[in-house]
């Protein structure tokens, strides 16, 4: 166990305790000596993946989980793709500056977000006492030029020599950014503080000049990375080690020598006022000017007392000191033993990439400014945390699982902090969401599941429960009432419609799986229904995941890429191959439908021929980025498991080096890198929600998990790993043997020891039928449409994909009432008509559902039901019980069409229902199918609903033999 203790020195750490010295030193190079912060920071220009040809990192001085990262800011003439990023690109040869806050591999070119309160050391003269060049107009003159043989990096530290003659050295504590200017001899020494000059659009900062107290302070109001409408105020309080010379502002074309403060502010968004007010600072010529800068995001005053209390009178390098060894044991919380240097390197640079992000929020005296915009206190204690990659999108697929197995307390101030989130705003979505779906429920559900349950797990369950069901109101999905009412989206929604709904399923898996921990049965069963929706774009006749339009499958669409012929997005940053594999929860019963284990596997083989192809034409993955995270470990449920590490052993030998571009995509904050430490580690949680691990192989011979104030040590010993024994071939968990290739979250939230049998050659290890990890398969066979509604309230189901559902009253009025039955004239069959709530699904669409029926002899069967943008026609199965079958013709005819041969007019209503509370005239009908003679002999046990309909969209009611 790697234990707290309480800080009782000047330097304030990362959380309220510090962590003890590493239990032992690495046999070669040390976890800290291993970091390369270089790694990650050039674009590979050759590829044909956008600005996610690399992993979009930097160097510069952070603690883990910081709330500050002091780093440089480069710039490369030229596109701005290459260069002007918003972080480092390692070909430029200038520097912008120095910030206080970065995001590490997020994408959005030219939209970085971060750096705030950039500093650039001038070394030149003034000019009448005021700058030689206004900033607001020509900030580019001040960029600093340098060389990369003079830059030094670490956990917790960097500097730069710049061709200015000064240097620079930033260290950090988790609020305050501690900066070291050593300015030549003989030269003035000038700091520029470029207050409104972030990456993105900002709308005001404010300026005030302390000279009596060495202080500068202030505050900026701009826009979040990405720039879509996440708007926030931050502020800092610097004090410096020197007296100040002179000193000055600007603001747009008027520099003010002697001036002391600043204001350029507006309510309007729409504007930017980047560099447009700023400061500047002179010292004696010659200087060497240590900078304090407290951070805040809720006011001057928490700004600098973070600063007073974390740093103090500390030196430079009594910080710089206390960074690393904070870094020594984050990084100490997976210990690998032996390895090469490059492999060591590769390994605890991602560590350290892992644990930049996410942030903590909330200051020394615990205030946080709440999503709520109200300030805020967090319990005593505990953490606020802000900053999940993506919305959660790039991060619950790997990162938020390293976070539970290394500091399970972060991982518990995580879930808490999103439990607040939704107290504060009543969603799940922190602003306006990045990326698509509710995957904050997927962290919450998952590190739970770890063993994160210091938390209120009632209240984030019930958020879940209230917020995530029609009408959809307090949904933040995208295109939620869609989804709730007919377990689908349709391709003409675009915004990568398909790839929603299989990242909404695992959301309501993930859900459920929660609300089964908590002993909430009817949300268990409820949201593990509406877990199976990714059977809805299963597309049974090509065997494929794929755009659904209400008149049928789009079998047009090319799966090699991400938009149709009209440019509407159906997959997210990935292709339908890639996606065609995204379902984490249930993957034996996708393997069947796309035709069992032989036919599976050979696709994912063409899937894996080409392990980083990118997102554009392509048959090949795309592991470098997050929809295709899990694919690796899909042969393990393929009985394969040797496929899984080979794939595995390539991935980290053909995609990953030392080099500054040596991440094969953007690291998203730590997502990227989160997932190569799982791939060597030999296990990882990927059915997400659950804390489950599924088993590859280990790439060292001893690896201990040693978490930060966790009682949960985990060694996992596979000798021979490094010697060319690449393949599990036997393993013991805690001394009992298994050959399932997974192992239970129950170990997870205990710890112990696995001991893997490692050999040259692959042996029969997980090959077995029972040895493949879990597939949920609960609530397959459920009702999945709602197309019934209450009068003056559709947006309670849709029936169609158009908005529109029956009437439950003008239903009630034709006979139609909940629970009645309904006889098929003299044919012995009697319906029911589904008994249940409004708003919950009272029909199937059907995708080879199992409808139970009560074990009979029976001479006839018939089908309730109708078709919406049909007709629609399939085969159903009926299942007896001595094992054999008989397929059977089931076709509707559309709702609101005549009856057609082999139809029965059933239920007669005129009037439907819209979603925005109107009713529509016309006469709409549901049909009984002509029953269908089976053998009065047999006792029927089952029938089995069509695996899909050839057009249209069929609805079934109810079955009923006679």
């Amino acid at each position: 166990m790697r234990s707290s203790v309480a800080l009782t020195t000047a330097v304030v750490a990362l959380m309220s305790t510090v962590l003890v010295a590493p239990s032992s030193a690495a046999s070669r190079l040390s976890p800290f000596d291993a970091v390369d912060q270089f790694i990650g920071t050039e674009m590979d220009t050759t590829q044909n993946k956008s600005n996610d040809a690399y992993g979009n990192t930097y160097p510069g001085a952070a603690v883990p989980f910081g709330m500050v990262q002091p780093s440089p800011t480069t710039y490369k003439p030229g596109p701005a793709l290459v260069g002007e990023k918003g972080g480092y690109e390692y070909t430029a040869d200038l520097i912008r500056g120095f910030g206080m806050t970065r995001y590490s591999g997020s994408g959005c070119t030219g939209r970085y977000g971060g750096y705030e309160f950039p500093v650039i050391p001038y070394a030149g003269d003034l000019q009448d006492g005021v700058l030689p060049v206004n900033p607001s107009t020509n900030i580019k003159d001040y960029y600093l030029s340098f060389d990369h043989s003079r830059e030094v990096a670490e956990p917790g530290y960097y500097s730069v020599g710049l061709d200015n003659g000064v240097t620079t050295e930033l260290t950090a504590s988790a609020r305050t950014g501690v900066s070291r200017f050593d300015f030549p001899k003989s030269g003035s020494s000038t700091l520029i503080l470029d207050v409104s000059g972030p990456n993105n659009r900002t709308f005001g900062s404010e300026v005030t000049i302390d000279p009596k107290t060495r202080t500068v302070s202030g505050w900026m109001h701009g826009v979040d990375v990405c720039d879509n409408g996440n708007y926030y105020k931050a502020y800092f309080s610097t004090t410096y080690s020197q007296d100040f010379e002179s000193y000055g502002v600007w603001r747009d074309d008027e520099l003010t020598a002697g001036a002391t403060h600043v204001l350029k502010s507006t309510d309007d968004v729409g504007v930017d006022y980047r560099h447009d007010t700023g400061a500047w600072i002179t010292f004696r010529d010659g200087a060497n000017v240590t900078a304090k800068a407290g951070f805040s995001f809720v006011s001057v005053d928490n700004a600098a007392h973070n600063r007073n209390a974390e740093v103090g009178r500390a030196s430079f390098d009594s910080v710089r000191a206390h960074a690393k060894y904070l870094w020594s044991q984050a990084l100490g919380t997976i210990d690998i033993k032996g390895g090469t240097d490059e492999q060591r390197t590769k390994f605890y640079t991602a560590m350290y990439h892992a644990f930049l992000h996410p942030n903590i929020r909330d200051d020394v005296n615990g205030e946080y400014l709440g999503y709520d915009h109200k300030v805020r206190t967090v319990a005593k204690g505990r953490h606020f945390y802000k900053n999940f990659a993506g919305s959660g999108w790039d991060m619950y697929r790997s990162q938020a699982q390293l976070i539970a197995l290394t500091f399970p307390q972060v991982a518990n101030d995580i879930n808490q902090s999103i439990v607040l989130l939704t107290e504060q705003t009543g969603s799940w979505a922190p602003g306006a969401a990045r990326m698509q779906g509710d995957n904050l429920q997927v962290i919450v559900s998952t590190l739970d599941d770890m063993g994160a349950t210091r938390y209120d797990r009632k209240a984030a369950l019930d958020s879940m429960v209230t917020t995530q069901v029609l009408p959809a109101t307090t949904t933040k999905r995208t295109d939620g009432y869609q989804y709730f009412a007919t377990g689908m989206i349709e391709n003409r929604k675009g915004d990568f419609a398909t790839s929603r709904v299989l990242e909404y399923s695992i959301d309501d898996f993930a859900i459920a799986q929660l609300a089964q921990r908590l002993g909430d049965k009817k949300s268990y069963d409820f949201f593990m229904a509406r877990a199976q929706s990714w059977m809805n774009v299963f597309d049974p006749q090509t065997q494929h995941i794929r755009p659904r339009e209400r008149t049928g499958f789009d079998r047009s669409f090319d799966l090699r890429v991400r938009d149709d012929s009209s440019g509407r997005g159906q997959f997210n940053q990935s292709t339908g191959y890639q996606y065609g594999w995204l379902v984490p929860h249930n993957l034996s019963t996708l393997i069947e439908k796309r035709g069992g284990i032989e036919t599976s596997t050979a696709a994912l083989d063409v899937l894996m021929e080409d392990l980083d192809a990118g997102a554009y034409t392509q048959t090949g993955n795309y592991l470098s980025n997050q929809p295709a995270f899990s694919t690796p470990w899909v042969y393990n449920w393929l009985r394969a498991p040797e496929k899984t590490t080979d794939v595995l052993y390539r991935a980290v030998e053909e995609m990953y080096d030392t080099s500054p571009s040596g991440l094969p995509g953007n690291d998203d904050q730590g997502a990227l890198s989160s997932w190569y430490v799982f791939a060597n580690i030999g296990v990882i949680p990927t059915i997400y929600g659950t804390g489950d691990l599924v088993v590859s192989a280990p790439m060292f011979d001893r690896i201990v998990i040693d978490p930060v104030g966790g009682r949960r040590d985990t060694t996992i010993n596979a000798r021979g790993a490094e010697n060319g024994k690449r393949y599990t071939t036997g393993l013991r968990v805690n001394g009992v043997p298994q050959s399932a290739s997974w192992i239970d979250a129950k170990f997870v939230r205990s710890g112990g020891t696995l001991d893997f049998r490692m050999s040259a050659n692959p042996g029969t290890w997980g090959t077995g039928a029972d040895d493949v990890p879990p597939s949920h398969t609960d609530g397959a066979d459920a009702r999945n449409n709602v197309g019934t509604t209450p009068d003056r309230r559709g947006n309670l189901g849709s029936l169609d994909l158009s908005d529109w559902s029956l009437s439950r009253d003008s239903l009630t009025a034709a006979g139609a009432s909940p629970g009645a039955e309904i006889p098929l004239g003299d044919t012995g069959i009697t319906f029911n008509w589904p008994d249940v709530e409004p708003g919950t699904p009272d029909n199937w669409v059907p995708h080879g559902q199992r409808i139970d029926l009560k074990n009979t002899r029976a001479g006839s069967i018939s089908f309730l039901g109708l078709a919406t943008n049909g007709p629609a026609a399939g085969t159903a199965r009926v299942l007896y019980t001595d094992g054999s079958t008989r397929e059977v013709p089931v076709q509707f005819t559309d709702w609101a069409g005549q009856v057609s041969a082999g139809n029965t007019e059933l239920i007669t209503v005129h009037g439907r229902n819209n979603v925005n509370g109107s009713g529509g005239d016309g006469t709409f009908r549901v049909f009984a199918t002509q029953p269908v003679t089976l053998d009065a002999g047999k006792v029927v046990d089952a029938v089995l609903l069509p695996e899909g309909s050839d057009r249209g969209m069929m609805h079934i009611f109810d079955v009923a033999v006679s």
